[in-house]
């Protein structure tokens, strides 16, 4: 506290970018009998805190990080440049972003807000304890292993903690389903003697032996060619599984189904095509599943009223948040089998939480109440120690009664180390099926946050098997010139400065005018999907409102109809689930006639209420009709009347976030230099690494070095105490001995 803060007033009007929802929960519950005068006022700072933090995304504070350091700080323009370094050097963790904010001072009358200072550990500790005294706040509030919670948050880490070990519990196969799923495997999986793991086999044999499990991996690596097998093993253990397929969006859920109907082609000829039939194609999004109506948080399925499933397979399992995936524990049977898919690289929930990073996480947080913060940094590395198993776990390490399960399903494979602390319910995937070469390059790099060896992947194309690979590094006057395509195969990187407003009108109309001329709304549908824009932010010229407004200045020339605000060829996304009209928030359509003229907007057809469910399909035993019937489903479209359509935004640029769960043959990138430093703190690697692998065969990425290099190696951490929880648990029940069916 600053010497001259003497009330609660003049407390809250030094302190620096707070909300009214931080201000009352501070307000309400800090101000008690229970501290000194002084104390309160720490007490109710760290209260805004945790309610600042909490609204962007973290589910609990690590006092290490705040102890001796100044939060709600105003920083004066000249102290920006020197802080910004200070920030990038300690690799922007979001506690420093959020706790450091930077403005430029606008008013040079105005004294900066000098915030709240917080003592050292050990005195913060003290004056914590003490405020957990007073009964209210005791019902509020959680101090756990140098962590504060809200209840609410510290309860649903728990119970999701407890829930995952309970269903991560090794259980072998009974006798019978472990020989039925033997005969299957040479029909899936080859099984030739191989020194090389298979770690989509792996991660089949390790879902088989528990009730939960998360199949981790990027794109490319196998992700729903491992599931379909995961559903075909299952089924042969026993073919009346009720299994449900789900996703956070309706994008997602449009693309799980897609990519596992596709999927199955490839294995025609090798299993009966009844067999084949009778794989679920059909996802829900979550919502729907657990009947979660917007707005509110009460869900028809829940502990009380439990959903009739015996396996819930869960697609882009990194849009889950930490209360959606509460509610998924809640509502489905003990005897339940819960599988995540994802990518733990990609971004996490919008909503607090990052539920799939923390269930991979290989690091066991360890705190001591007796160490105090030496420098006053918010640096998270001087915070906290990590032990991890990196090593036995980086080589798949097991517990030994799982590894004994693996080899006698793949004796064909390298036996795996054995790791008796490992989360043997994580399976990652790690063998690229799709994106190789110089893609893959880029995107491992990024991961990495390795700037400097992605900048290199980007301009070194020789090692491409495509026409594109004697470009060279010649690409910024190629992509320059306009008679050269701007949509080309690989990774290109466009500096920013030499892109004009010319260029990218050229770009507006090699990416969008084949929609205009499309013969169909499918044909439009189709090719709206071959190109995508995306960007980290809706302002600006560079932001999707202006991108959207540029394009449309583009190929306006090319308009036929309109009515009202909507025209011929206009791509559409909605922005809030709509029920009645079974149109999720993300789902994608396009403005298109019917065959009588009249504009109409276009969707893919909802295979749930076309009834092309998945018991028409165990109906068909001749491949040829399931094929047709496959590719009927896939291309079939619903129009809607202009006048129901319900809240939605023209979509040629979309922001990064909302391109997650939807992959796009070209993706163009724009990843503009930010206007402030408080913007800068937004930019990370997630959103490059998650833009870039939207892409299939092409990613063009309009940025600048600087920007790019400072987005890849910056880390949005969010905080959290779930897998510390799920670690501890695990340890509690690392004596139990393995259920037996």
């Amino acid at each position: 506290m600053k010497s001259n803060q003497h009330s609660v007033p003049s407390f809250f009007d030094n302190l620096f970018g707070i909300e009214a929802i931080d201000k009352f929960v501070a307000k309400e519950f800090g101000f008690i009998d229970e501290l000194e005068q002084e104390e309160q006022f720490i007490w109710a700072g760290i209260l805004a805190y945790l309610s600042y933090m909490q609204r962007n995304g973290h589910s609990c504070i690590y006092l290490k990080d705040i102890a001796g350091t100044t939060l709600f700080k105003e920083v004066v323009a000249e102290q920006e440049a020197a802080l910004a370094v200070e920030t990038n050097e300690h690799s922007s963790n979001g506690a420093a972003a959020a706790s450091l904010t930077l403005v430029e001072q606008t008013e040079q009358e105005k004294a900066p807000k000098p915030g709240v200072d917080v003592p050292q550990l050990t005195p913060l500790l003290r004056i914590l304890k003490s405020a957990l005294v007073n009964e209210q706040v005791a019902q509020l509030f959680v101090y756990s292993n140098g962590k504060l919670y809200s209840r609410r948050y510290y309860e649903f880490e728990q119970e999701v903690a407890r829930n995952v070990v309970k269903r991560a519990a090794l259980t072998p196969l009974s006798d019978e389903a472990s020989e039925k799923v033997k005969q299957l495997w040479p029909a899936i999986f080859p099984t030739e003697t191989t020194d090389q793991q298979d770690w989509q086999q792996i991660a089949v044999a390790k879902s088989l032996m528990q009730r939960f499990c998360v199949i981790n991996g990027g794109p490319g690596t196998g992700k729903t060619y491992t599931v379909l097998r995961l559903l075909l093993a299952l089924q042969a253990c026993d073919e009346n599984l009720k299994i449900v397929l789900a996703a956070p969006t309706g994008k997602a859920q449009q693309r799980m189904t897609e990519s596992i109907m596709n999927s199955i082609g490839g294995l025609r000829g090798k299993l009966d095509d009844t067999v084949l039939n009778n794989v679920p194609t059909d996802a829900v999004t979550l919502h729907r599943l657990l009947g979660l109506r917007e707005h509110g948080v009460s869900t028809k399925f829940n502990q009380h009223n439990q959903l009739a499933a015996d396996v819930l397979i869960v697609d882009e399992a990194s849009m889950v948040d930490l209360a959606l995936m509460t509610r998924i524990v809640r509502a489905l049977p003990d005897h339940a089998r819960l599988y995540f898919i994802g990518d733990a690289d990609q971004l996490p929930a919008v909503e607090l939480g990052n539920v799939l990073e923390q269930l991979v996480s290989t690091e066991a947080a360890s705190f001591d109440e007796n160490a105090n913060v030496s420098n006053g940094t918010n640096s998270t590395h001087s915070s906290l120690s990590f032990n991890s198993h990196d090593d036995a776990l980086s080589l798949g390490g097991v517990p030994s009664l799982m590894r004994q399960h693996i080899a006698t399903l793949c004796p064909h494979l390298p036996l795996l180390p054995v790791d008796e602390q490992a989360k043997s319910y994580v399976a990652t995937l790690q063998a690229p099926q799709r994106f190789k070469g110089q893609v893959a390059k880029v995107a491992t790099a990024i991961q990495r946050g390795d700037a400097s060896g992605a900048l290199a992947a980007i301009t070194d194309k020789a090692g491409d098997n495509n026409e594109s690979a004697d470009l060279g590094s010649s690409f910024n006057s190629d992509l320059g010139s306009s008679a050269a395509s701007r949509l080309q195969s690989g990774v290109h990187l466009w500096p920013e400065y030499l892109v004009s407003g010319r260029d990218l009108h050229q770009l507006a109309k090699e990416s969008f005018l084949p929609i205009f001329d499309a013969g169909s709304a499918e044909e439009a549908l189709n090719r709206l999907n071959v190109v995508r824009w995306l960007t980290p932010v809706r302002k600006g010229g560079m932001g999707v409102e202006g991108l959207n407004n540029l394009v449309f200045d583009a190929i306006k020339h090319k308009i036929r109809r309109r009515e009202g605000h909507f025209y011929q060829g206009q791509p559409i996304m909605i922005v809030k689930n709509h029920h009645p009209q079974r149109l999720s928030n993300g789902e994608v359509g396009v403005i298109w006639p019917d065959n009588k003229g009249k504009l109409y907007a276009w969707f893919y057809q909802d295979s749930q209420a076309s009834g092309q469910n998945g018991s028409s399909q165990k109906a068909s035993a001749n491949a040829g009709d399931s094929a047709d019937k496959t590719l009927a489903q896939k291309q079939a479209l619903r129009s809607i009347s202009l006048s129901r359509v319900p809240q939605f935004e023209t979509v040629y640029a979309m922001t990064i976030h909302k391109s997650q769960g939807s992959e796009f043959n070209h993706v163009v990138l724009i990843l503009p230099k930010p206007d402030s430093e408080k913007a800068a703190n937004l930019f990370h690697r997630g959103l490059v690494y998650t833009g870039l692998t939207r892409a299939k065969d092409g990613c063009l990425i309009i940025s600048d070095n600087a920007t790019f290099t400072h987005m890849v190696q910056r880390v949005d951490k969010r905080y959290s105490g779930l897998s510390e929880a799920i670690s501890l648990h695990l340890e509690s029940t690392s004596n139990a001995t393995p259920e037996i069916e």
